[in-house]
């Protein structure tokens, strides 16, 4: 279990810090060098900026936020609920003025306010198909380690109350299965974006039906562009203009698992890539940064970049962690229903 605690501790942290990293980028790979060059550090977004402009310097977003809202539903039922989740998501909006902010985005905000109004949670995420659900599902994977289906249960019904389109689960399925391979010891890249990949084929078949490209076709596709003889830059525009990083999880989620694949699964070198490749960059480096810390631990990140992520927001990533995983090990301890004869 302290293997465990690693990774779970690495998946929170490489969230955190990706999300803050990714924070700043533009809309372009070409906008984001005009503006910073390179992101290799915690920087201030422009002033201007219509999505994060007054945020400071490892400031995280709504994928944090979220995903922490997720992680607090389990830890105090024990279980996945639906209409738990929904609560803790309502919560976490009501605490922040989320409705209000410019960067929590039009699906879940869309969802959050039908919720309000009294709509059931299986329900009121039936139009959410952005990549919402992708970006903060990253620690559900630890639920089931190595589990494909089971994950992908959990991931549908952390998905409905916002997020409840095949689409958005497929891409929310993709990253948790992809974590719930790192959970297990000595897995390998290969391994991690096949679980990608098979978590996916199955979360197209859940929630309600919209129109959706194959992520998994497109994670095989976007791995084929970083696999070219070509500059990092050049691969970085494939992606851009060939997979995408925009809000559709068919787009954000096979980029991601591409870049983290072409690092190597080294969490800062996946976290630069990513938040240097264009679009919704906080998202791209969130998902990505999970997924690389959940791959190599936690003991792979700078411990300075830690506390400075924690200090900005006010987080205590390993007590969460601990907590999560005293969560994790009392459902697995809790005795199984008898099979009828």
């Amino acid at each position: 279990m302290d293997d465990l605690l690693e990774r779970i501790h690495g998946c929170l942290v490489g969230l955190a810090i990706g999300d803050a990293w990714g924070m700043p980028g533009q809309a372009s790979p070409e906008g984001t060098r005009e503006l910073h060059g390179k992101i290799t550090a915690f920087l201030e977004p422009p002033a201007d900026d219509p999505i994060h402009g007054g945020l400071k310097a490892g400031q995280v977003t709504d994928d944090t936020l979220a995903a922490l809202a997720i992680v607090r539903s389990i830890i105090r039922t024990g279980h996945v609920v639906v209409e738990d989740v929904a609560r803790s998501l309502v919560e976490w909006i009501d605490e922040v003025n989320g409705l209000n902010l410019s960067y929590v985005g039009p699906s879940t905000k869309r969802a959050i306010i039908q919720l309000k109004e009294g709509v059931p949670p299986e329900e009121s995420g039936r139009w959410g198909w952005s990549n919402g659900a992708a970006m903060r599902i990253a620690p559900v994977g630890f639920l089931y380690p190595g589990e494909i289906e089971a994950t992908v249960e959990a991931v549908t019904k952390v998905s409905l109350p916002t997020h409840g389109t095949n689409t958005a689960i497929s891409g929310a399925a993709a990253v948790a299965c992809a974590v719930t391979q790192c959970a297990i010891s000595r897995s390998t890249i290969t391994d991690v974006v096949e679980a990608a990949k098979r978590g996916a084929d199955l979360g197209e078949k859940r929630g309600y039906p919209y129109p959706c490209p194959s992520i998994s076709r497109r994670i095989t596709f976007a791995l084929e562009l970083v696999s070219a003889d070509k500059g990092i830059e050049e691969r970085q525009r494939d992606l851009y203009d060939l997979i995408g990083t925009g809000l559709a999880s068919y787009e954000v989620v096979p980029t991601a698992i591409a870049l983290f694949a072409l690092a190597q699964g080294e969490p800062m070198e996946t976290i630069t890539l990513t938040a240097n490749t264009g679009g919704d960059c906080d998202t791209l480096a969130a998902i990505a940064g999970a997924i690389a810390g959940a791959f190599k631990g936690v003991s792979a990140f700078p411990p300075q970049h830690i506390r400075f992520v924690e200090q900005v927001n006010d987080l205590d990533l390993k007590k969460i962690a601990t907590d999560y995983l005293s969560a994790i090990e009392a459902l697995h301890s809790e005795p199984k229903p008898e099979t009828p004869v």
